[in-house]
């Protein structure tokens, strides 16, 4: 890096040119290799020695929004190191004393003397500037209409119109490339031939791409398993088709940084480790904004509302617990949308050896994932390039080639008696088989044709499995919270109906109920029948939920024994208590409630 030039305060007797000035050729700013320069002038109007302002920098275009609001210039110059930059500015940087334009032009490299003059100078200079380019600017990366697929400091396909990224902050394109795509493919993408999680995560990867394109809302999955499973493996293999490993990101942030990082993902996939390192008070909420794509509401420092950060994205996660069990931690209790957004994936896939199946010519799952975890580091970010330039290039029918692939693998997968919210899941499974299927018909995974969409309902099938069933969680969610009940509570809580008139019996404390048994031919005891009286139900049973809706769902489950033309309850004469309303819950509620 070539030293600064010395810079020397000087008279701020003489105002920095007019618009008027720098259009008919009277402008005092040059720009040579060394910068920008001012020419000073003295009070008879010689020339003094020039003024330093910064390394150089041009203003190739001014940039304004889609309703030619929200102007700014389009900058571009060199770093030290010789790397090209690129950044558009947003021109109400430049209102007040503009330390926050300059400290994002500092970081990205380029150098600004320390003189006062100097530094009200390039603002002055950057305003001046005539460009005959005109740029639209747009607020966010990804996908814009057109087929246009923007990037920080690019962008794929043509539009109508130059577009340019602007933004306050300067955005890291996260697009880093090592080694060939060859190199990617036989080292990274080939030894996940077999193994279901690893295909599906690269997969996964190439999805958050074509989320858009396929007109699926966001949404992701969470890898859960003990530690040294293979969950980080998994990660580092989606993360190898975009950068390096740093392209993982960590739950453990506030809500405001998981916004940023969601916003700068947009079209993409979000990639986060070790949920248990977010408070469990704040997931729920966290998997309804990264799938809801909206930031929160902020104002101004005069009280008007900021534009909200905006994103659409597929998520990748994992950790030890699952969303549910972390939230339970802290005494909350998973709402179904919630699980819905994120949902549970057992990492361990059945053989034995965590995310692992087929270890190819390796001696052991570790030794598999040390040649994983170094290919990873040596190879990586080829292959998400090469895709969008793949998809970009097709724009004009990759909607329709995603709607096509998505109606053929859900009628394949998703049994007729599954609920509205299996499918919706089950969509988002195939998006993922889709892509992976997308990206190997391009020549990028060299995968056998049908490997993603068969590690994509592999999947699927274990996360049904693993949900227990095809109905909708909330109901789910209802029986097991009755059964856990009854379980808790069956024996301290519930008179045993026979007894009751026993004075050498048992005292119940907190009474819930009754319950009755059957016996067998030997006179032992088969199983019990609960009654439960209404306001225990009411307040404890149901608590968190509809009471009347648990009740329709016992009741539809058959597990509900209400009176003959009453819709839920029944009045049998209890012992001690006379004739009274209480809930009839049958044996069949300890049956598998999945089933």
């Amino acid at each position: 890096m070539s030293a600064l030039p010395m810079v020397t305060e000087t008279p701020a007797d003489l105002a920095p040119p007019s618009a008027a000035e720098t259009v008919s050729g009277l402008d005092r700013f040059r720009v040579d290799d060394g910068g920008v320069w001012f020419q000073e002038r003295d009070n008879e109007g010689r020339p003094k020695p020039p003024l330093w302002v910064c390394s150089p920098l041009e203003v190739t275009a001014l940039t304004r929004d889609a309703s030619s609001a929200d102007w700014g210039f389009l900058l571009e110059f060199t770093d030290p190191a010789g790397h090209p930059r690129q950044w558009a500015a947003p021109a109400k940087m430049l209102a007040g004393d503009g330390a926050e334009f300059r400290g994002v032009l500092l970081s990205l490299g380029l150098r600004i003397s320390t003189a006062p003059r100097a530094r009200q100078l390039l603002a002055t200079y950057v305003q001046t500037r005539r460009p005959d380019a005109l740029a639209r600017c747009v607020d966010r990366v990804g996908w814009h209409p057109g087929g246009v697929y923007v990037l920080p400091d690019e962008v794929l396909g043509t539009a109508d119109e130059r577009l340019i990224f602007q933004a306050e902050t300067a955005t890291e394109n996260t697009l880093r490339q090592r080694g060939t795509l060859a190199q990617w493919r036989d080292r990274v993408a080939a030894p996940a031939v077999g193994n279901s999680r690893l295909t599906f995560a690269i997969s996964t990867a190439f999805a958050g791409m074509v989320l858009r394109p396929s007109g699926e809302g966001g949404g992701g999955f969470h890898l859960v398993g003990a530690s040294s499973s293979g969950k980080s493996t998994a990660l580092r293999l989606a993360a190898s088709v975009y950068g390096p490993a740093a392209y993982v990101q960590n739950w453990r942030a506030t809500a405001n940084a998981i916004e940023g990082s969601a916003a700068a993902h947009c079209d993409r996939t979000l990639i986060l480790d070790e949920i248990a390192q977010i408070d469990g008070r704040e997931i729920g909420e966290c998997s309804y904004m990264l799938s809801n794509g909206t930031g929160k509401a902020r104002a101004t420092r005069t009280g008007q509302p900021r534009p909200r950060l905006q994103w659409l994205l597929m998520l990748l996660s994992a950790g030890e617990v699952g969303i549910a069990q972390h939230m339970a931690s802290v005494g909350k209790t998973a709402r179904a949308g919630q699980e819905l957004r994120l949902v549970d994936l057992p990492a361990d896939a059945g053989a034995g050896m965590g995310v692992f199946e087929k270890l190819h010519d390796f001696d052991s799952p570790q030794a598999l994932a040390q040649h994983l975890g170094k290919a990873c580091d040596a190879y990586h970010g080829t292959a998400g390039r090469a895709f969008l330039e793949h998809i970009v290039s097709s724009a004009d029918t990759l909607r329709e080639h995603m709607r096509v692939a998505l109606e053929h693998y859900t009628s394949q997968w998703v049994p007729e008696a599954a609920s509205g919210q299996v499918h919706r899941v089950a969509r988002r499974f195939v998006v993922v088989a889709a892509a992976g299927e997308l990206a190997t018909t391009a020549g990028l995974t060299g995968w056998p044709a049908g490997e993603a969409e068969r590690a994509a309902r592999r999947c699927f099938e274990d996360w049904l499995l693993t949900r227990g069933g095809l109905g909708n969680s909330e109901d789910l969610q209802m029986l097991r919270q009755v059964r856990r009940f009854l379980e808790l509570h069956g024996e301290g809580r519930f008179t045993d109906w026979a007894r009751a008139d026993d004075d050498h019996a048992p005292r119940t404390l907190s009474r819930a109920g009754f319950r009755k048994a059957s016996k067998d031919a030997a006179g032992d005891v088969e199983h019990w029948t609960f009654y439960i009286l209404p306001e225990v139900f009411r307040v404890e049973v149901a608590q968190g939920f509809d009471p009347k809706a648990m009740l329709r769902v016992l009741r539809d489950a058959g597990h509900l024994q209400p009176d003959k033309g009453r819709p839920f309850d029944c009045r049998p004469r209890l012992p001690g208590l006379g004739k009274a309303t209480v809930y009839c819950i049958g044996p069949s509620i300890f049956e598998t409630v999945e089933d």
